[in-house]
Formats: structure tokens, sequence, C-alpha cells
């Protein structure tokens, strides 16, 4: 059997070549599924981002239909699908999960496979030299910023989603490089916290495997690739 993992598609019906590379992934795992043997999928985690905004499981639902039904079709052939709320994607909630046929999971999550105890994440909460960027994620991920939002017009979603995606485009242009990465001392934190010998994360788009050591115990953190023709799925096989 096959675990997956991938992040940061960023679909977007502006964007048909991803959404093709999407199609090429999930009829993969379908073709893969159909015949029983070991490659079958068994789990797949998408680590945040999978869309490039949402607005809400009202407003989101019907712009990203074609992808929803392929996850759900995914499922529905035996595949659990695990998806972790991004910087982009945060409002998805139980409306998207019934759709898709997938299951909301928390940042940070655990699991063990082959007898590896796995720590993933979407990544941003690890890149605590962005200040500014820390402020702007606790804001919007807090229960009552988000009720209030999403109670306003679709229109006026869309309106300040957009504002807020130029603002953040702006700001990026502006930062060095190293404050928007990942600050290695909040990832061994959250390793031995965690316990964890391997950490699964994206959103920073520097795809590498880091191997380094906690305690003397050698450890690595993997970094997933954004969505290109290009990219690697990272798989386990167990």
């Amino acid at each position: 059997m096959k675990t997956l993992f991938i992040s940061d598609l960023h679909l977007d019906p502006k964007r048909p070549d991803i959404q093709a590379c999407f199609d090429q992934f999930i009829n993969s795992c379908l073709s893969l599924n159909k015949t029983p043997h070991s490659n079958n999928i068994e789990s797949l985690f998408i680590l945040g981002d999978l869309f490039e905004v949402w607005i809400g499981d009202d407003a989101s639902i019907p712009v990203y239909k074609q992808p929803i039904a392929q996850l759900k079709q995914l499922a529905d052939s035996g595949t659990n699908i695990y998806v972790m709320h991004g910087n982009r994607d945060f409002l998805m909630g139980s409306a998207f999960e019934q759709a898709s046929g997938s299951e909301l999971i928390p940042d940070l999550h655990q699991l063990t496979i082959a007898s590896q105890n796995i720590l993933l994440s979407h990544g941003d909460i690890f890149c605590i030299d962005d200040k500014e960027y820390l402020n702007f994620r606790t804001m919007v991920r807090d229960p009552l910023w988000q009720l209030e939002f999403l109670s306003k017009p679709i229109a006026e979603r869309v309106s300040i989603a957009q504002s807020m995606r130029q603002k953040s485009q702006q700001n990026g242009l502006e930062k060095a490089s190293d404050i928007t990465d990942v600050n290695q001392q909040a990832i061994e934190q959250a390793m031995l916290k965690y316990n964890s010998s391997t950490l699964i994360h994206g959103h920073t788009h520097r795809p590498a495997t880091h191997e380094f050591k906690i305690n003397n115990n050698p450890v690595k953190r993997i970094v997933l690739p954004d969505w290109t023709p290009d990219a690697k799925v990272f798989e386990i096989i167990h």
C-alpha cells in the first residue's frame, strides 16, 4: 500500500495547466486502485493550499466543483483523503468535507507509518520570523473574525480576498527570503514536543529534504513542492 503527500496545488479556474496536472494525478491514482495489488493508494494527505482561494463553502464549492468531484471519485475508489487548511483555503468546512469525501485534519497532525512517527504541517506556523504574517494569521484564524467574514455577501468577500492577496504579494516582494522561510528552532521544538523523527510540510515552495540531529538523534524535514508538471509526489510504501 502507498500513502501519498502533496501540498500547495493552488488550484485555480484561471490556471487550466495546474488543473491538467491534477487530472493526471487523480487518473493515475484511480488506475492504481482499480486492480488490487500492493500499489493501491491507501491514503492521500493534502497539506494545505489545495485551492488558490477559499472564501467559504457556500461560495467556493461551485467554483471548484471539478476537482472536488475528482476527490470524491478517488475517495469512493477506496483512498482515505485527509486535507489540511493552508494560508489560502483556511475557511474550508464541513460542506467541503461532505462534497469531496475527505476529512479535514488539524495543523499539526501526527501519524505512524511503518514504525515512523511522522508530524504533518502546512508549514506557515514555523515562519515565526515573519511577525507581520503571523499577526495576520492569528487574525484570520480567529473564529469570531471568520464568523463575521462568512456573514458578508459573496461579492464583498471576493473583494476582501483580492485586496488581501494583493497586499500579501507586495509584502512578499519586500521581505528577505530568510524571513519568509521556516525557523529551525521552531521546527525542532515541534518535533521534540510530538516525538517525531520526520516532519513533512509545504508552504515555502522550497522543496528539499533536510537531515539533522535533535539531541543526537537523526531526524529529517521533508519540504513538499508546489504543483507543477515536474513536481514529484512524496510517497511512503508500507
